[in-house]
């Protein structure tokens, strides 16, 4: 309940906004997600964590305050999370981590004009709401899946709510078209009633394409 009251909260500050600015453009993007986690389980950090591709999907607004600073808030579906492969003695483990997130990234943007065309610059917190969660596990080439369960509870998988701190640069073209590439970097821990010792936090490269309306 908490995690989505504070994802109301980030909503209707990102929306309260354009009151206060002077210009209101509208945009879509969609491209690649690159997610990892960095794991630590009783002290030992996990080695051998790779990469897991996804995709981020959505909708933002640039609230204009001048000609070089704006605000832009957002709406966005990403897929993140992590795997790694476990070999030892002839034997191979393979987990995959994959969690669907509903995400608002609320950023202040530094604008830099190249002619007609715009060098931007990001950097803001992003506020996510898991929706699913699913762990696949392959042992000697038997392959198993199974739903990860939310909550802060002992017996639950995974915390709801991602709490981030996002870093990013892009480029407008003048038809309206551009790219971005951010880096996400998860300020939460994961883990239900985790620590210092026990925890789990995500990391995320995502490049897009983006359209001005």
């Amino acid at each position: 309940m908490k995690a989505i009251k504070l994802l109301v909260i980030a909503a209707v500050m990102a929306l309260a906004t354009p009151a206060f600015s002077q210009e209101l453009s509208f945009g879509a993007k969609v491209g690649l997600n690159l997610s990892s986690a960095t794991i630590k389980s009783g002290g030992e950090k996990a080695d051998d964590i790779k990469m897991l591709p996804g995709l981020n999907v959505g909708v933002f607004a640039d609230m204009n305050f001048s000609e070089l600073l704006a605000l832009e808030a957002g709406l966005q579906y990403e897929q993140k999370g992590y795997k790694f492969t476990y070999k030892e003695q002839g034997e191979e483990l393979k987990d995959k981590y994959a969690i669907q997130y509903l995400t608002i990234p609320v950023n202040l943007r530094a604008n830099l004009a190249m002619g007609d065309n715009t060098l931007y610059f990001l950097a803001g917190p992003t506020f996510g709401l898991g929706l699913s969660a699913k762990e696949t596990v392959e042992y000697n080439g038997e392959k198993e899946s199974e739903s990860a369960k939310f909550g802060n509870g002992e017996e639950d998988d995974i915390k709801r709510m991602n709490v981030g701190l996002l870093f990013g640069a892009g480029f407008d073209l003048s038809s309206n078209l551009g790219f971005r590439v951010t880096y996400d970097l998860g300020l939460s821990n994961l883990v239900p009633k985790g620590d210092s010792d026990n925890k789990c936090t995500t990391g995320v490269i995502g490049v897009a394409l983006t359209f001005k309306f």
